[in-house]
């Protein structure tokens, strides 16, 4: 195994234990001998994994994975992965979230969801990038903390890194070198701190039907050029067995230094990383 994989995977096996341990300590059954537990799974195609307005693989397509096991007292942990692609983050071809937190409902129609996301990405690291000068060790990998409050059908919810904002740092996304789209752009000091806000909606609007729509920003601490608005606004409709289809467009503020961003695997290709797109997706929940 790679030295670089195995980093990655000792420092997700806290996660992993703090999953069990929450297990063996919340209480096995509810009241009538029905299991305190649900455990809820989903793979997926999308033609576009956009993240936060940006693309994370090159504008290609991605297939998914979750599974998350949700406790009766509101407690919960969970795993997603998707493949993603190096041009964007150097080395990677694969992104692994562990996350956990607790929700519950305050009255009938206000509720909330406190947690802790851990995005990985084994054997990936900046070390990766094919610009010369612009590659010196450091991991992509990034904790981050969020809350959210709903009302009804709007939510609102915002969170902070407790680690560098994917690894980017003065040496690997610099001003003046960094970002081909805008020179000026850069990062200009530690990017632990990073943080968004987003007003999200979702609304069954016919049976069977589902209307969503995302306003966001992320601010990337001690930076220039870098903050970006997203937007999303999609519909899904539920199918027979599990199955969903849906339909998005997703916007952004489409900053310069996201255009003609060269490709970090051969510094030659480019692509527009938060560029205005359509994209689809097709999910099967268990």
């Amino acid at each position: 195994m790679p030295a670089a994989t195995h980093r990655a995977l000792r420092t997700a096996l806290p996660f992993a234990l703090a999953g069990a341990c929450l297990a063996t300590a919340l209480p096995a059954a509810a009241a009538d001998g029905e299991s305190a537990w649900t455990v809820p799974v989903s793979v997926s195609f999308v033609s576009d994994y956009i993240f936060r307005g940006q693309s994370q693989s090159w504008g290609k397509p991605a297939l998914q994975f979750s599974v998350e096991a949700d406790h009766a007292s509101g407690a919960y942990a969970g795993f997603a992965a998707s493949n993603v692609s190096d041009h964007w983050l150097p080395g990677a071809a694969v992104e692994m979230d562990f996350y956990g937190g607790f929700r519950g409902k305050l009255t009938e129609a206000v509720g909330y969801d406190v947690g802790l996301i851990y995005y990985t990405y084994p054997g990936a690291n900046w070390h990766d990038s094919a610009f010369d000068g612009y590659n010196r060790s450091n991991s992509l990998n990034t904790a981050e903390a969020y809350v959210s409050v709903s009302y009804d059908w709007l939510s609102f919810k915002t969170g902070r890194t407790l680690t560098e904002y994917f690894g980017w740092s003065t040496n690997n996304s610099p001003v003046n070198g960094g970002f081909y789209g805008d020179a000026n752009a850069g990062v200009t000091g530690s990017t632990r701190g990073s943080y968004f806000y987003e007003l999200n909606a979702a609304r069954d609007v016919a049976e069977g039907w589902n209307l969503s729509g995302q306003i966001g920003r992320q601010v990337i601490a001690n930076a220039t050029g870098l903050d970006i608005n997203y937007y999303k606004l999609g519909i899904t409709r539920s199918l027979p067995d599990g199955w969903s289809a849906g339909a998005f467009y997703s916007a952004s503020s489409e900053p310069n230094a996201y255009k003609h961003f060269l490709s970090l695997s051969d510094t030659t290709s480019y692509s527009d990383i938060a560029k205005k797109k359509f994209f689809i997706s097709i999910a099967k929940s268990f």
